[in-house]
């Protein structure tokens, strides 16, 4: 299968998402970075993104763009696009490297969910399993970092896709 199926770095996407889709939360851009991962695994079988997310309290956390981003951020604060704010990498040339199959399915992702809130976003990653399973029976408000499964994000997710 020669789909040239290619990784972004979560820092470079994170970037893209917050030149092309505006200021946001560090919590919405968290779940948006989380969905494109997701929705890749199910339709490609194959990551986006090499984070693993772990299950926060709020929902999937990438650790790598959370530790980018934590001086610029309060949770609820906006994040706005900055050029080269974090890397001297071309947030959209690195994009454009991803196939057209890639970029369409992202695109489709973030059109999609960027005009949700950050708290329906939360709501939502918190009705879903690979969350869920990854949290276990901690009470809602227990610190967690366990790693959200990729095997559980692309099966679940995959299962969305045929609805």
């Amino acid at each position: 299968n020669v789909r040239n199926i290619q990784k972004i770095d979560s820092i470079v996407l994170g970037n893209y998402i917050l030149k092309h889709y505006g200021p946001m939360s560090h919590l919405k851009l968290q779940k948006l970075l989380f969905y494109c991962d997701a929705y890749h695994l199910a339709y490609f079988g194959e990551e986006l993104v090499e984070d693993r997310f772990e299950a926060w309290v709020h929902g999937p956390v990438s650790r790598k763009l959370y530790d980018s981003l934590k001086d610029k951020s309060k949770l609820y604060s906006d994040i706005a696009y900055s050029p080269n704010g974090n890397i001297d990498e071309d947030e959209d040339k690195t994009f454009n490297e991803l196939s057209s199959d890639q970029q369409s399915l992202i695109k489709e992702v973030l059109d999609t969910l960027s005009p949700w809130s950050a708290l329906e976003l939360e709501r939502a990653t918190h009705r879903e399993k690979p969350w869920i399973e990854a949290r276990g029976n901690l009470p809602i408000a227990q610190k967690c970092t366990t790693p959200i499964s990729k095997e559980t994000m692309k099966s679940y997710y995959q299962q969305e896709l045929t609805m």
